[in-house]
This record gives C-alpha cells, sequence and structure tokens, in this order.
C-alpha cells in the first residue's frame, strides 16, 4: 500500500491487510471492562463450563470484540491516512470461544463518489474462526481524504 491513501487511488476489490488474533481469557476480560459488559458467558470460567451456553463449556468473546477487530482491518490500514468509519453494519454468525485463533480480512466493496470531503467508501468485512468457519460479516461505510 502507498503511503497516501485518497479516494481515487482506491479500486473496488481492493484487499487491506487481515489481521489475526489470538483470543485469550485475558482479551475477554479486558473487553469485558472496556464494554462493561461482565455477563458470565464471557467472564466466569467456572460458570460457563457448568451453563455450557452455545454448547461450549468455555467462555466466549464479546460480539462487541468481533465487531472492533473488524474495525481494525479499515483502522491500521486507512487510519493513519485520515480514513473514518461513518457507518458498521456486522452479523455474527458463530461464537468465538477462549483459545481460539480469528482472522479478519476486508475488501473494498463499492465505492460512492459524492462531492469533495464527501467521498465514502463501503468494505466488507468477514472473520473466521481456526476451523475456517465464519463468525461474522460486516459492511463498513469509511470517509476518505479526496
Amino acid at each position: 500500500m502507498s503511503s497516501t491513501l485518497s479516494f481515487a487511488s482506491i479500486e473496488v476489490g481492493q484487499q487491506l491487510p487481515p489481521i489475526e488474533v489470538d483470543v485469550t481469557q485475558q482479551i475477554i476480560d479486558r473487553a469485558a471492562l472496556t464494554h462493561l459488559d461482565f455477563n458470565p458467558v464471557h467472564t466466569a470460567i467456572e460458570w460457563a463450563t457448568r451453563a455450557q451456553v452455545f454448547g461450549t463449556p468455555k467462555t466466549v468473546a464479546h460480539g462487541m470484540f468481533t465487531m472492533s477487530q473488524m474495525a481494525s482491518v479499515i483502522e491500521r490500514a486507512w487510519g493513519p491516512h485520515g480514513a473514518t468509519i461513518r457507518k458498521m453494519e456486522s452479523k455474527f454468525t458463530k461464537p468465538v470461544k477462549v483459545g481460539t485463533t480469528v482472522r479478519f480480512e476486508g475488501s473494498v466493496w463499492e465505492l460512492h463518489p459524492h462531492s469533495p470531503g464527501n467521498n465514502t467508501v463501503v468494505v466488507s468485512l468477514k472473520g473466521t474462526d481456526d476451523q475456517g468457519e465464519t463468525i461474522s460479516v460486516g459492511a463498513f461505510r469509511v470517509a476518505v481524504p479526496d
């Protein structure tokens, strides 16, 4: 990727660098603190073992964690160049168990040339787990420099 980003330099189908995250209990606990969501399905290991919510004895990551990782794909690639996420639409298709390695990738889906200072790009995002199964999908609208 070049060191500058402009609407004219972006093409439909352009791939953004993927990210991978090893989901540890420490990461889930930090996300709980950040989101102020201490639901035991995320944070109580013994409770999760007994309750087996989502059919697993393991704690699971928050949906906000998953969505924030999708946003990170855009922020890491384009944030330093002035891009700003304006809208996020996402779906979580599979719980993310502690101990899973997840991968998030995105590509440019649509270009919306409106006017100088108002051009936007829609980035399609997908998260997969270490089984290759889809955990999340999303479409994020991003304002990019002219």
